[in-house]
């Protein structure tokens, strides 16, 4: 890669990014909806690997919040990528699925004198729009801040 490139690359990355985990998030709800992986009497979701399959996938998704990607394609890009505006925008991310997780968490607290809920189901709905809403308002505000400018 010439010198002269590293920016466009960078940018392009970071286009690609913020549709990258637009896409994955939409997935990820997507499966939630067809499979409902906590919410099964059968007991498929409980067992064997199944059972901690969502929590790595929302895990994994969670650590594209983190400005530490890009090992590979060295510092300079890294430093590109991964610049002021992306972290804010991340931090605005996190902020919005924080919020969604307390308005979750209230809820499954009001619920909860109605329907007696296990602590996998309250986490499953705590965690899974929270991590939805900071992912979608990341790549959102990714992809607004590359259309501005």
């Amino acid at each position: 890669m010439k010198p002269q490139n590293v920016v466009e690359f960078a940018d392009q990355l970071s286009r690609r990014r913020a549709l990258g985990i637009a896409l994955a998030t939409v997935a990820f709800l997507g499966v939630q909806l067809v499979a409902r992986p906590v919410f099964r009497s059968d007991g498929y979701g409980a067992s064997g690997p199944r059972a901690y399959m969502w929590a790595l996938n929302a895990a994994a998704l969670l650590l594209l919040l983190l400005p530490a990607g890009g090992f590979i394609w060295g510092r300079r890009v890294r430093e590109l990528v991964n610049d002021e505006v992306s972290r804010a925008n991340a931090r605005t991310g996190a902020a919005a699925g924080f919020w969604m997780a307390m308005a979750a968490a209230l809820a499954v607290y009001a619920v909860a004198a109605s329907r007696a809920l296990s602590a996998r189901e309250a986490a499953y709905v705590v965690v899974t729009p929270a991590t939805a809403v900071a992912l979608l308002a990341f790549a959102w505000l990714e992809s607004r801040a590359h259309r501005d400018g």
